[in-house]
């Protein structure tokens, strides 16, 4: 063979030792730098920051990054004004692999906790526990043309303007902005001034609108809801988030209405969704619908309990057009009892972590196994979806007993967050209250509690909760807003809104309208049918034809109204 001639063998004697000290010069290299990984991360163990403390998950997952961050309080935007700093703020969620893979491309490393700690105040939030500091921040990041996902990362001048928003990918992304905005502020702050006056002006145009309630047209919206939802791909890949959960709850309650063509139309649906990547057989749950998937088509990110309830009321609803998705029904029920619920006191913890890096050294530090806080709104959908399967099959099966007898408990664990106010802590935290979305779930949880166990006490909380809703978070030109009144963390205020478009939840609006309708069915009162349609109108006249599955929560509206 060529390869053991004399010529050959003269060459490879000659250069061998040569390959062999370049290789072991290479592999010193390598694991040097695996040194000085592993020294950095002990390094971070040993000097936290000041997240250490904090009792949300996603902050707490923050503790060893190497950016000097704060929570929000006022005394974050007292230190900015002090030292002339622009103010970053970062939003994430537990749940987001998205937010773990920057926190450690970008926020543990040196170069990117170096310029942030030199020209900034940085201050994170955990999306979960704190609502609409979150939803404020992505409607801002939305408005300057954003993806509507975590982490959304936003600039604030020192008296609490906002300057912009984005939702960055990759460290490469986040630097140019730092670096941009940190020239600006110190050599042009008059253009700073310009970016807040801009941004605050196009914020007020697009979310401070008044109310144009408007005639009901049922078919038309429908058929115009249906005639796009026909473009979408109907694989349920999410990738690009433009089919999501309210969609599916639009679709199935058309199907309930009689609808033939939204059952034909979701049916293949929910059997794709089991059959995609985001369904783990392992624990019969469902990746983050909401965090998309990676390069090599696997989920980002970990297990919501909201999607997860979600999920389990959409199937076992849907079995009973359908039978063969009662399994799907079951897994769904199982996972939910198995990997969510907590007996004491009775209620669901909110997340499982994202999945980890295959690299043990590069996983994330101080990541809590699971985000063990119990969520008004997903624990509210938790009982709704409880009674769905219960009331699908019956007090026969095991699993439906379970969760008949769980449902009322759960709601225990809800009425013991109400505040001195009348409303509801978000969370077994008791942080932040205020917030619309939780009485709305909350009230229509206790009126399905009180439809299997005919319990006046359930009742009762339903309807104060709704008076509560009623006489505090009204918008004066029609609709209701979804804080009662204007909230500050020193400099920085988010603003009531009415919302009528679909968020990661149905429209805020939509939400309270089916609320008071089931609440009216239950109670036979007709002063809440009257509001649910009086709160449809509203919804009737912000509607968009052209933008049709933003609105998906108004068409879950209008198949309940006409639901024979």
């Amino acid at each position: 063979m060529s390869w053991l001639t004399p010529e050959y063998r003269a060459v490879s004697e000659r250069y061998a030792p040569r390959f062999i000290v370049l290789s072991g010069v290479c592999m010193l290299m390598v694991l040097m730098a695996w040194l000085g990984i592993g020294l950095r991360g002990l390094e971070r163990e040993q000097h936290p920051n000041a997240l250490r403390d904090s009792p949300e998950a996603y902050l707490h997952s923050g503790q060893y990054q190497l950016i000097n961050w704060q929570s929000c309080d006022v005394e974050a935007f007292q230190t900015t004004q002090t030292r002339n700093r622009l103010i970053m703020i970062e939003v994430g969620a537990y749940w987001s692999g998205r937010c773990q893979r920057l926190g450690r491309e970008a926020f543990s490393d040196s170069g990117v906790a170096d310029l942030v700690n030199r020209e900034f105040i940085a201050v994170k939030i955990d999306a979960e526990a704190a609502p609409k500091r979150a939803r404020y921040l992505r409607q801002l990041a939305q408005l300057q043309g954003a993806p509507d996902r975590y982490p959304v990362v936003a600039w604030f001048t020192p008296d609490g303007k906002p300057i912009r928003a984005v939702a960055p990918d990759t460290r490469v992304e986040l630097m140019r902005h730092l670096e941009e905005l940190s020239q600006l502020h110190r050599n042009r702050p008059e253009q700073i001034q310009t970016l807040a006056a801009q941004l605050e002006r196009a914020w007020n145009e697009r979310w401070a609108r008044a109310a144009r309630p408007a005639t009901l047209d049922h078919e038309s919206v429908r058929q115009n809801f249906l005639t796009e939802l026909a473009t979408l791909d109907a694989t349920f890949t999410l990738s690009d988030a433009t089919l999501t959960l309210n969609h599916l709850e639009a679709l199935l309650a058309l199907a309930e209405s009689g609808d033939s063509q939204a059952r034909e139309m979701l049916m293949p649906m929910l059997y794709a969704l089991r059959r995609s990547p985001y369904w783990s057989d392992a624990q019969k749950t469902v990746h983050a619908l909401a965090d998309g998937i990676d390069a090599e088509g696997k989920p980002t990110g970990g297990k919501r309990l909201i999607e997860q309830a979600r999920l389990l009321s959409l199937y076992s609803r849907a079995s009973r057009l359908e039978p063969e998705l009662g399994t799907i029904a079951h897994e769904l029920a199982d996972g939910l009892r198995v990997y969510f619920y907590r007996e004491r006191p009775p209620g669901f913890i909110g997340a499982l972590p994202p999945p980890r890096l295959r690299i043990a050294i590069a996983q994330s530090l101080g990541m809590p196994s699971a985000d063990g806080a119990l969520y008004v709104d997903a624990n509210a959908y938790a009982i709704i979806a409880l009674i769905d399967y219960s009331e699908t099959f019956g007090a026969m099966d095991p699993q439906a007993q379970w969760a008949r007898a769980t449902a009322p408990r759960v709601l225990e664990t809800l009425r013991a967050l109400r505040t001195l106010r009348g409303d509801l802590f978000h969370s077994a935290l008791r942080q932040s209250s205020g917030w619309m979305v939780d009485l709305a779930l909350t009230a229509r949880a206790a009126t399905r509690v009180y439809q299997i166990t005919r319990n006046p006490r359930a009742l009762q909380f339903a309807e104060r909760l709704l008076q509560h809703i009623w006489r505090e978070y009204p918008d004066p030109t029609g609709g209701i807003y979804d804080i009662a009144q204007s909230k500050a963390w020193g400099a920085f205020k988010v603003t009531p809104v009415r919302v009528s478009t679909d968020d990661a939840l149905p429209a805020d609006n939509a939400l309270l309208a089916i609320a008071c309708w089931d609440y009216a069915q239950a109670s036979s009162e007709t002063l809440w049918r009257e509001r649910a349609l009086q709160l449809a109108q509203v919804l009737a006249g912000d509607y968009d034809p052209n933008a049709p599955l933003q609105f998906a929560g108004y068409i879950h509206l209008l198949a309940r109204l006409s639901k024979p």
